[in-house]
């Protein structure tokens, strides 16, 4: 998937963060691979998740996200939000 995804400029992002510390940095990441798996992922919990669950976790997937770039990976919060994750994903299967 990554040469597939490479050779056609999938998984390119160019984005400004902002860092814990409070500074702005500007990083290029490639993951074709990664994107092309997101995108299908995406694509299955839309066939396998009820709406509510969709949405919820939607907000989910953003403080799980802001709790590992920040190091908060061996909190109470972050266990409980993949707890939740995984409880979504017993049915979200498929191939690419």
């Amino acid at each position: 998937l990554n040469r597939l995804g490479g050779e056609n400029g999938v998984g390119i992002a160019d984005l400004v963060e902002n860092r814990l510390v409070g500074m702005k940095s500007r990083g290029v990441y490639e993951t074709p691979g990664g994107t092309i798996l997101y995108h299908a992922h995406k694509k299955l919990e839309e066939l396998c998740l009820d709406r509510d669950t969709s949405h919820f976790k939607e907000g989910v997937a953003q403080k799980f996200a802001e709790l590992v770039y920040d190091g908060k990976w061996f909190t109470p919060l972050r266990e409980a939000l993949s707890a939740f994750v995984d409880s979504t994903q017993r049915n979200v299967t498929g191939e690419v």
